[in-house]
């Protein structure tokens, strides 16, 4: 499908690609992997024809069309649906001309009858086109990837101008996947969702056929979803068949085999040095000498790889002294102008407990966090710290905190507590991968994961031991998410974590609460089943989002009587849809028989046949209606406990 062919790139004097080729295959689940600042990202660009290349061939077919993720959405006030279904531009332009034949079918009644037949003829090319690409299923298709990607299906028909940025690139993530372009580049493509949308995504993007290549720093995202590993280091491409952790192994099989050759090289060289130094003086074995200096000078010295850098450690500062009880909460009350966050919540973090919040964004799982630090006051309850509790929230705003004209050490210096000398501080500095003259670096001029944590260091530096964590690896590269990860498991206080790291969360955390329809509830299943279930139920029910009742319900699998009345109920409205169905099908196939015949489309019979095509569009719509509905009730009945 794509191929790259010595591929040179440079800005200024930095080269990111040298000569660099490669393939990737139609239907390959590619990741691809590097540094930051490596060039993926050009990369990507330069597939799509964005970036032009210093020298070297890009070549795939003309037909195929790529699709990528848009960084940002222009203000609309149309639905979010609407704005979805736009990602098909050949389903859109279909839909437009089709309303307009149909307009001016209905509209003109002086046309001649070569003209009307014309008109006709071109609106059923357009009507067929239509049912080929799979209109009149497009509005539920559309429907299920947002609902999959976490909207409600009462969001569906609200302005994409109601919704913050996170949530506007969802749609946007949605507008992509709709569209089925036939190679994907995805950046970065999980950073706004959350766990639960992310899981929906790896599910979506394992099953569908087409090629995508994607770049990310989530290390278990890269393992679920890809197939072929493309490694982009010192301008070079090296492809690698597997996901990241059959990558590293090959990776390190190659480096050892290098390893092996460089040493038998280096024998060989000293052995054959050595015969040079030892006879060179001597007449008799000057042709052999001789030989051996041309065989020096023809061998090819190899080069050592690039071995991975150990993973760097940080580790964090001892927290000060916890009580056994460190967070009380008692039915808790919050909202906002008039909108329920929390209704009644009620829980404990003890001393040493790492808690992981799971929900949908939108749920409150930042608002609890807030309320935790202090930064937001309850509407009613109890919320308690134990004696001695010291909470510290982080933040992606803390980055924003950050003064920008001052150096590294001078922010970290600036909340360094009372006691703690400049040695133990350049150490600590140190263990967050900020060394020698890096500390003296400008906080304007670093890079976002080096912000990121920066922030993280100026927290851990109160001392506290109650971390409230909101999104902690957000700009962090792989290896700097694998350090905090181990620095956040052999940590002795306590934390509250919100990440879509699915990795970092089972990592952290022993056990965790589901903040979800006002609630907060413990998990009582594996993180996997959980996130496992969620996928299943937004695949199955993509016309309605369950709440966490019925998730609780069938959890634990108690009916009771109002159970059994609504499923009654839902078995009587699915055999009336039946019912409505079979005479909707009756009819469409009477309004098929009687469009199929030749005279219907003489001048003579056209009021008729305008008849016949307005009825035949009512019918086929409302037939869709119906069906929804019927697969709506089909899959509450199925999903009842007491089905």
């Amino acid at each position: 499908m794509i191929l790259l062919e010595n591929i040179r790139k440079s800005f200024g004097a930095q080269t990111l690609l040298n000569n660099a080729s490669l393939t990737v295959n139609s239907g390959e689940k590619v990741g691809l992997i590097g540094p930051n600042g490596a060039g993926k990202t050009t990369l990507l660009r330069i597939i799509e024809r964005l970036e032009e290349v210093d020298a070297g061939h890009v070549s795939y077919p003309e037909t195929v069309r790529i699709g990528t993720l848009r960084q940002e959405m222009e203000p609309s006030d149309r639905s979010i649906l609407q704005e979805t279904l736009r990602g098909d531009r050949e389903l859109t332009e279909l839909r437009q001309q089709h309303q307009q034949l149909q307009q001016q079918l209905h509209k003109n009644t002086h046309l001649t009858a070569a003209e009307h037949q014309h008109l006709v003829s071109q609106w059923g090319e357009v009507e067929h086109r239509l049912e080929e690409i799979g209109s009149y299923a497009a509005e539920s298709r559309a429907s299920a990837i947002l609902m999959g990607l976490g909207f409600s299906r009462a969001a569906l028909e609200q302005p994409l101008n109601a919704f913050s940025g996170g949530w506007r690139m969802r749609v946007a993530l949605a507008q992509l996947l709709f569209s089925k372009p036939d190679l994907f580049l995805l950046d970065e493509p999980t950073n706004h969702l959350d766990m639960e949308s992310v899981a929906w995504f790896e599910n979506y993007l394992r099953r569908i056929p087409q090629t995508f290549v994607a770049v990310s720093h989530d290390r278990g995202f890269l393992n679920r979803v890809t197939q072929v590993t493309v490694e982009l280091e010192g301008g070079e491409l090296n492809r690698f068949q597997g996901a990241f952790d059959a990558y590293v192994e090959q990776k390190a099989a190659q480096l050892e085999q290098r390893e092996k050759l460089l040493l038998q090289q280096e024998r060989r060289i000293e052995e054959i040095s050595r015969f040079i130094n030892r006879f060179r003086a001597k007449a008799s074995k000057a042709k052999q000498v001789q030989s051996r200096v041309k065989q020096l000078q023809k061998m090819e010295t190899l080069e050592s790889l690039a071995s991975k850098a150990d993973i760097p450690r940080i580790r964090l500062p001892e927290p000060c002294r916890s009580p056994l009880k460190m967070v009380t909460v008692r039915g808790v009350q919050k909202g906002f102008a008039g909108t329920t966050v929390f209704a009644n919540v009620s829980f404990d973090c003890l001393r040493g407990e790492k808690i992981g919040l799971l929900g949908p964004n939108g749920a409150g799982k930042t608002t609890l966090l807030k309320l935790l630090a202090g930064e937001l006051a309850i509407d009613a309850g109890q919320l308690l710290l134990g004696d001695r509790v010291q909470p510290a929230y982080f933040t992606q705003h803390a980055m924003d905190a950050l003064n920008p004209e001052a150096t590294l050490l001078a922010e970290a210096e600036a909340v360094k507590p009372q006691g703690m000398g400049d040695t133990a501080l350049r150490t600590l500095l140190g263990s967050f991968l900020f060394s020698g003259k890096e500390v003296f670096k400008q906080v304007k001029v670093l890079s976002g994961g080096e912000r990121a944590r920066l922030a993280l260091l100026r927290m851990f530096l109160s001392e506290a031991n109650l971390l409230l964590l909101d999104e902690p690896t957000n700009h962090l590269d792989m290896e700097s998410r694998a350090a905090l990860a181990d620095a956040l498991e052999e940590y002795q206080g306590s934390l509250i974590l919100v990440t879509h790291d699915r990795d970092l969360m089972q990592s952290v955390c022993s056990r965790f609460l589901v903040v979800s329809g006002g609630t907060v509830t413990p998990l009582e299943e594996r993180l996997e089943s959980y996130l496992e279930r969620v996928t299943q139920t937004r695949n199955d029910a993509p016309q309605e989002e369950p709440s966490l009742r019925k998730m609780e319900r069938e959890q634990r699998k108690q009916a009771n009587k109002s159970q059994e009345q609504a499923l009654k109920s839902k078995r009587q409205q699915a055999k009336q849809l039946e019912n409505r169905i079979q005479q909707l099908e009756t009819e469409q196939a009477a309004l098929s028989q009687a469009l199929a015949d030749p005279e219907i489309y003489q001048s003579i019979h056209q009021a008729k046949l305008s008849e016949l095509l307005a009825r035949d569009k009512k019918v086929t719509a409302e037939l869709e209606k119906n069906m929804l509905e019927w697969e709506t009730v089909s899959l509450e009945m199925e999903q009842s406990p007491s089905f």
